[in-house]
């Protein structure tokens, strides 16, 4: 697949590039295209030391409305505060037949734990997901919700083993399997269906959430895994 990375410069804009330049080819997008081209490279020379031969796929850099034109996946991961705008100041740069994956988890920090604190757009109070407000920013473009509860850290890392599950929302089956696949190329995530857009609400909490075990409990980068009950 041709994958757009909004705000790819960024700690999870870096480590999903370098995960999904396996296999495919990543755009890492920024607001200067000299950050871009300049992360890019980090980013290349160190997927190629690690997966040598076996690199199918590349990363380049690009300004983030060059990084959207073209893709089949468009994965924004910029701060829940320039999300909005910078989708709503370069959507018609989309196509309907792409598919925008949300990362965004808005929160804010109270003391020395996290809240999830809902984005403000549009004068409208209703505390809804930050991937319901991406929606409304690109339809007719489809949104699917996903990797809110996998530490960037962890992607970065190409030697750590995952064993994770990744949460994703959607409306669109049809996209919702486009990015379950997407998910499954990175060895050891477990993509699982958690129902429709809404539901991205209690995905994106859940990431303030882990902060806050890590911080209270002493724990390092805690994340989800799903586990059924044995009898």
């Amino acid at each position: 697949m041709r994958i757009g990375i909004l705000g790819g410069t960024g700690n999870m804009g870096g480590g999903l590039a370098l995960r999904f330049s396996l296999m495919h080819e990543v755009t890492v997008g920024s607001r200067s295209v000299e950050k871009a081209d300049e992360s890019a490279r980090a980013l290349g020379a160190k997927a190629a030391g690690f997966y040598g031969s076996a690199m199918r796929g590349s990363i380049k850099g690009a300004l983030n409305e060059d990084a959207v034109e073209n893709r089949d996946i468009i994965i924004e991961t910029l701060p829940a505060s320039a999300a909005i705008t910078t989708l709503t100041a370069i959507r018609d740069r989309f196509s309907y037949r792409q598919i925008v994956v949300s990362c965004v988890v808005p929160m804010k920090r109270k003391g020395k734990l996290y809240t999830w604190s809902p984005i403000v757009a549009g004068g409208c109070d209703e505390a809804r997901s930050a991937a319901e407000l991406i929606r409304d920013a690109v339809t007719p473009v489809r949104v699917v919700s996903a990797f809110q509860t996998i530490p960037a850290d962890y992607l970065n890392d190409l030697e750590a083993v995952l064993d994770l599950d990744v949460l994703v929302a959607g409306d669109d089956e049809t996209a919702v399997e486009s990015v379950m696949g997407l998910a499954r190329d990175i060895p050891g995530l477990r993509p699982l269906r958690v129902g429709p857009l809404e539901n991205s609400k209690w995905v994106e909490s859940l990431t303030p959430l882990l902060l806050n075990a890590a911080i209270l409990n002493h724990l390092h980068d805690p994340s989800i895994r799903i586990v059924p009950w044995s009898p």
